[in-house]
């Protein structure tokens, strides 16, 4: 008798949706403006576009889309879908339009990445998950070669195009300033320090970002070397990502090493219930390896003795309390954008996108957030590859660092098109 495959509702309509485009003959969606945002990211934040060109490359496809007119989309970006909605009505949170501008700076991140998404859901013609994830690397070398730079001369600033077009009003602004005028490192000295710190955070404004950007990209840049068939390209890769380790010990970030431990753990495990030993045998190594160095070499060290010498953990935790307190009196829709504790002398809804998306879009938004979190790694559980499941972490570790770092652009976008590799090769097939 002929052997019955079991076909569920959801593969059935997804692959009647991959037939219906391939039989209307639509003309497939362009490879660049994904190019743009991850090829082009040295060269747009070198001109001080970082967080312009995002927004207009996200309205760039949706022109395209709709021109397209045919677009497949899956259960967990409807799920995101949802969380956009949610927080376009949370702008009836805001007290006065001065607020405005603090929502509408959290709002389009959301936006753009879910368009990026769906972008690249439809995009299968002419961007591969090679070339995604070369784009991804192209991100991960300019924050490990402009962590060295910081590292080399962390005063500089570097004066950008969008600098000159800015009125002097603007640029005054600290914020607006790091931007066009990004600095290459952050220099801290705490009270009781013998020297100051110095924290790589080119090409973004703060240490913590950067420190987050390394934590989603590395396990991409493992990914990457799973896939690779060329020798040249294993050792090449085999050499810069413990040269990576460099810049990332100076940033002193605790929760970047948590974010790629669990990583690490994460895909030791799931190597280990599917039956490969040896690929669980090799995380556990390269896990070893890690904690070893950072001992040996006194990383650790140098990454707890900053503590000694700032009460962040102690002035976290006072700041958590208070952004809980305030949030179960707007539960809902919270308040739109953060606000400033006067008693803490620091802003509700920042110091962790936990807390932003809990104050600023209420308990639903941070449930539609966790929902598309989980959605993402059972619709995904299945990845039969090691590359996959790298990139199946990234959610995962997304929930373990996301109570203390907070999610720009550039970060938020290494995190769902991960994903959403995930869910297409899922529908087509593409060997994740």
């Amino acid at each position: 008798m002929p052997e019955t495959v079991y076909i569920s509702r959801a593969k059935m309509r997804q692959m009647r949706l991959a037939q219906q485009i391939a039989a209307h003959g639509v003309a497939p969606l362009p490879a660049w403006p994904i190019w743009v945002l991850l090829y082009g990211f040295p060269i747009v934040w070198a001109m001080g576009l970082g967080q312009f060109m995002p927004t207009i490359l996200a309205f760039v496809m949706i022109v395209l889309m709709l021109m397209r007119r045919s677009i497949i989309s899956l259960g967990p970006q409807w799920m995101w879908g949802a969380l956009i909605v949610w927080c376009m009505l949370c702008v009836l949170a805001l007290d006065s339009s001065s607020q405005f501008l603090g929502w509408a700076l959290r709002f389009i991140n959301i936006f753009n990445v879910g368009i990026y998404s769906l972008y690249y859901m439809n995009a299968r013609e002419r961007i591969s998950v090679n070339s995604l994830l070369g784009g991804l690397f192209t991100v991960w070398a300019t924050v490990i070669v402009l962590g060295f730079v910081g590292m080399i001369i962390p005063e500089a600033r570097l004066t950008t195009p969008m600098s000159f077009l800015l009125p002097g009003s603007l640029t005054r602004n600290e914020l607006v300033k790091d931007y066009v005028l990004p600095p290459m490192a952050e220099v801290q000295l705490p009270w009781g320090a013998p020297e100051p710190y110095i924290r790589p955070s080119a090409p973004f404004p703060y240490a913590n970002s950067w420190g987050l950007a390394y934590t989603f990209l590395t396990p991409i840049v493992f990914a990457i070397l799973a896939r690779a068939k060329k020798w040249s390209t294993r050792i090449v890769l085999g050499l810069l990502i413990p040269v990576s380790l460099v810049p990332a010990i100076a940033t002193s970030n605790r929760g970047m090493f948590i974010g790629l431990g669990v990583s690490i753990l994460y895909v030791i495990v799931r190597q280990a219930f599917r039956g490969s030993w040896a690929g669980a045998i090799a995380g556990i190594v390269v896990l070893g390896s890690a904690i070893f160095f950072l001992w040996v070499s006194g990383a650790a060290a140098q990454i707890m003795g900053r503590q000694e010498y700032s009460d962040s953990t102690g002035g976290r935790a006072a700041l958590y309390e208070a952004t809980w307190n305030a949030t179960l009196k707007s539960p809902f829709i919270g308040y739109g954008t953060s606000k400033m504790n006067n008693a803490i002398g620091v802003s509700m809804g920042t110091q962790g996108y936990l807390w932003a998306l809990m104050f600023c879009f209420g308990l639903v938004g941070l449930a539609l957030f966790l929902v598309f979190i989980v959605s993402s790694v059972i619709s995904t559980w299945n990845v039969m590859s090691t590359a996959g499941l790298w990139l199946q972490s990234l959610p995962v570790v997304a929930i373990s660092v996301f109570v203390f770092y907070s999610f720009d652009i550039m970060q938020l976008s290494a995190l769902i098109l991960s994903i959403t590799a995930l869910l297409r090769s899922k529908v087509y097939g593409e060997g994740l």
